[in-house]
């Protein structure tokens, strides 16, 4: 191997390191920015203390909690569909809790809501396990 060749060599090498390491370390899919976000916004939900800020600051994070589902549903078209049915339809359930808690607070209404804030963790925790592979 001549001197040319070798300087050659010693200078395309480090291009195509480069090269294959950006390769590997491409962006993780969407998903995962996604659920990122939705873990965000369940903790918001968990960490309401309603009995001091009331139900409409649950409200609220409740609906950033939709917002994010219907992102992560949409990026995930068919992907984790039936974990994304389940968290959906514990979100559903826990909207309908606010609703009547909100309409009539008791103790039980409230209890309800608790135990549906409850569900849409243990939910989330099941999605956030299927696409923990992915990301």
């Amino acid at each position: 191997m001549t001197l040319i060749s070798r300087w050659t060599a010693v200078a395309v090498a480090p291009i195509l390191t480069a090269l294959v390491l950006t390769a590997c370390g491409e962006s993780k899919p969407a998903v995962c920015s996604d659920v990122e976000a939705l873990n965000a916004s369940v903790g918001n939900l968990k960490d309401v203390n309603v009995s001091e800020n009331g139900l409409s600051s649950l409200s609220s994070d409740l609906t950033q909690v939709k917002s994010d589902l219907n992102q992560l549903r949409t990026d995930a078209k068919s992907q984790y569909q039936s974990q994304i049915d389940g968290v959906t339809s514990a979100v559903n359930q826990l909207s309908s809790s606010v609703s009547t808690a909100k309409a009539n607070p008791t103790a039980s209404s409230l209890a309800a809501v608790a135990s549906a804030v409850s569900s849409v963790d243990n939910a989330f925790n099941s999605l956030q396990g299927a696409v923990s592979s992915t990301c």
